[in-house]
């Protein structure tokens, strides 16, 4: 499914658009975990792609930018813990969010829930010379 994604500042010369995304009748906001030093290094997308997998609770965002190449990514998914291991019955979470950045690398960040206890997450920052899979 293609949805319209418009950012309120695209500064790179060719366009400014002063428009607000939205998903199913939320707002976007692609750049929320985007930290404030790196905000204007990276490239906002144009328009979203999104797979969805209800059944599992997985979903998968792909963002464009004007030359319709990738720009943007974000995947979220959980796994039972006893699929894994055949231990516990807690969940096995991940959400991941990337971003090209203007000099072609790729801004990761990861949230891993992998413990029975809501509270307990791991998350961090990574460059990548490529997008994540």
């Amino acid at each position: 499914m293609r949805i319209p994604l418009y950012i309120e500042k695209y500064d790179d010369g060719r366009s400014s658009r002063l428009k607000r995304a939205s998903h199913l009748g939320r707002e976007v906001n692609w750049s929320d975990r985007v930290p404030t030093l790196w905000k204007d290094l990276t490239i906002g997308p144009l328009w979203v792609d999104v797979n969805r997998d209800p059944e599992s609770g997985a979903e998968r965002w792909m963002g464009y930018d004007e030359d319709e190449q990738p720009c943007y990514c974000r995947y979220r998914f959980e796994v039972a813990m006893g699929t894994l291991n055949n231990e516990g019955n807690g969940l096995y979470r991940e959400d991941l969010a990337a971003w090209r950045m203007r000099d072609g690398r790729w801004l990761i960040h990861r949230i891993i829930h992998s413990q029975a206890d809501e509270k307990a997450a791991y998350a961090f920052y990574a460059f990548s010379e490529s997008m994540p899979r």
